[in-house]
């Protein structure tokens, strides 16, 4: 009898230590990798240049670089200023951008993304999930998107994370990027009293915010991120307000929305919803109350010029563009590559993304021309018309709405925009860089291409100030900017942004991350959802991604409500392999007594 009371111990004690394993040694582990969300000063330290230092197998870093445009997830470790996240997702990131590096003979400078939760649900650094370290594509002064950021946060507006890391992979020097915090949950939970509403990324059918019908179904480009289960009747609201009437204060933050315009429209930046491609921004709703934020700013200070054309060649290239989404949406694979194929010959003369025998050409060359210091602040549209930018028109339209936006504008010229502040900014970000940029050995720029555009005769000092100049005179009425011109802007230009978050879609490509061109066997969900492993879960709408073995049983907010790491599952396993074990010795030993 002594025996068996023993066995039977024995029996609870394995049973009470695999509940612990089960459930409480995964919350230990997540309050070992996170350590409360100050990752906007540890991570995003904006006084120095972080260190990312990113370790895989190294036949895992062949397979990335020979098939990079696949954006294969590999495991790997990732240690940031000396402290080390293990087991992170890794990848390509990128669309238009990531397939000129591809073109590039000499270069394998793509733009990544880490995912820190993809194989451990909730482990974080410091709070923060998912990083997207850019690789200045297109941009010699190494400044458009930070500066543009900087100037978001000034305004008022929530930003993402974002400063400069000098990376390295298995060793070998990567170069300077711009990191920057990915737009989802741990975004909206930090910048927002509540954190748990509706968030979108609208590109494609709808992203216009045109009004189509009372169906969600109909705005197949609308992407919802999060919250996989709303009736998202708050966005059917908005756009029917917006489009047909109505309080507008009622569905959304408009004193936030006219300081965004208003930074948009100063930094022109047109790869945007202000652009004809009605892209690279997100929407998010908290309590029927829609707010605009920031997203992919390589292309700003003019560096996008794409649109070209009047007011009725525009309305005829958004007509084409509205037929090439349907056809996608319709299936006609046929009709949307073509027209796919259509747009790269357009935007790159000779059918040639951007290359030079090999070498990038500067896409923002023209960026001081005359028509796009004098961007319109009146009307700040480009390839398109501000009828068909109804969440701009409606705010513009209200008297009392446009002339907080003008006071905006005149705020950044005066301020922001003058020559003392960029000169001090500018001379501090090169200060910090240049060391940076001098050692870099992947740059898309020479030394003094860098120096040129920085201190140069041409730099964004010197488009500040004559866009402050060409704001303050449009906003006396000393400079009036004809309407009907706005959309010339000195030809088209490629549509590069940082990459996926609405690039254009290259034939047969999924519908993607966020708008963006998506490899075959890939769910969504970049920026504002986590990776997505091939065939694997949907992954959209802010799901987390599912490793293998994951069940769809999913919470409310599209994340597994637990997760365990593989030590876990190992250490588990045996456990409960010991369990059984013991159970068949209890019940042999029984038998054996009985017996006696």
């Amino acid at each position: 009898m002594l025996k068996t009371r023993y066995v039977l111990a024995s029996i609870g004690l394995l049973i009470v230590i695999f509940i612990a394993v089960m459930f409480f040694l995964p919350n230990l582990q997540v309050e070992k990798a996170s350590k409360g969300k100050t990752y906007t000063e540890s991570v995003f330290d904006q006084s120095k240049v972080t260190n990312v230092d990113i370790k895989m197998d190294d036949d895992d870093l062949v397979s990335i670089l020979e098939n990079p445009t696949e954006k294969e997830i590999v495991n790997a470790d990732v240690t940031i200023d000396g402290e080390t996240v293990k087991n992170v997702g890794f990848r390509t990131k990128g669309n238009l951008s990531l397939n000129s590096v591809v073109q590039m003979e000499d270069s394998d400078r793509y733009s990544w993304k880490i995912d820190f939760d993809y194989y451990q649900e909730d482990q974080d650094l410091h709070g923060l999930k998912k990083l997207a370290l850019n690789n200045n594509y297109s941009d010699p002064t190494y400044m458009r998107e930070y500066l543009s950021y900087e100037l978001m946060e000034k305004m008022g507006i929530a930003t993402p994370g974002h400063s400069y890391m000098y990376v390295t992979i298995n060793g070998k020097e990567w170069g300077l990027y711009l990191g920057v915090e990915a737009i989802e949950e741990t975004f909206l939970d930090t910048n927002f009293a509540d954190g748990t509403g509706d968030l979108y990324y609208p590109d494609g059918t709808g992203s216009d915010l045109k009004w189509i019908s009372d169906d969600i179904d109909d705005y197949t480009g609308i992407n919802l991120k999060t919250n996989d289960n709303s009736d998202q009747s708050a966005m059917i609201k908005m756009l029917d307000v917006i489009n047909n009437g109505g309080n507008l204060e009622e569905v959304l933050n408009v004193d936030e929305m006219l300081r965004y315009f208003a930074a948009n429209t100063a930094l022109v930046n047109l790869d945007h919803y202000q652009g004809d491609k009605k892209h690279n921004y997100y929407l998010y709703e908290e309590n029927g109350v829609f707010s605009i934020l920031p997203w992919d700013y390589n292309m700003s200070f003019g560096g996008y010029s794409g649109g070209g054309g009047r007011k009725g060649q525009a309305a005829e290239d958004e007509k084409a563009a509205d037929q090439k989404d349907a056809a996608t949406v319709n299936g006609d694979t046929t009709a949307a590559n073509a027209n796919a194929n259509d747009d790269d010959n357009a935007e790159f003369p000779g059918g040639s993304p951007n290359m030079n025998g090999g070498a990038m050409m500067d896409m923002s060359s023209n960026f001081m021309n005359e028509s796009i210091i004098n961007f319109s602040i009146t009307e700040p549209v480009s390839g398109t018309t501000l009828e068909n930018r109804p969440l701009l028109n409606a705010l513009l339209s209200n008297e009392e709405y446009r002339e907080k936006y003008y006071d905006y504008l005149d705020d950044i010229a005066t301020d922001f925009f003058s020559k003392e502040n960029m000169t001090a900014m500018t001379t501090e970000i090169s200060t910090l860089i240049s060391p940076y940029v001098e050692k870099d050995p992947t740059k898309f720029y020479t030394l003094d291409e860098y120096t040129e555009a920085t201190s140069g005769k041409e730099t964004l000092v010197d488009f500040a100030t004559k866009r402050a100049d060409s704001i303050l005179a449009q906003l006396s009425g000393d400079l009036v900017v004809e309407a009907e011109t706005e959309s010339s802007m000195g030809g088209a230009a490629p549509n590069i942004d940082d990459g996926e978050d609405g690039a254009p879609q290259p034939p047969n490509m999924g519908d993607g991350e966020n708008g963006a061109a998506q490899p075959p066997n890939m769910g969504g969900g970049e920026n504002g959802a986590a990776m997505q492993p091939p065939n694997m879960g949907d992954g959209e709408n802010g799901a987390a991604i599912k490793p293998p073995g994951m069940n769809e049983n999913m919470g409310s907010q599209g994340v597994a409500n637990s997760s365990y790491s593989k030590e876990t599952i190992i250490l588990s396993s045996v456990l409960l392999l010991l369990l059984f074990g013991a159970m068949a010795f209890a019940h042999f030993f029984k038998r054996r007594g009985k017996r006696g």
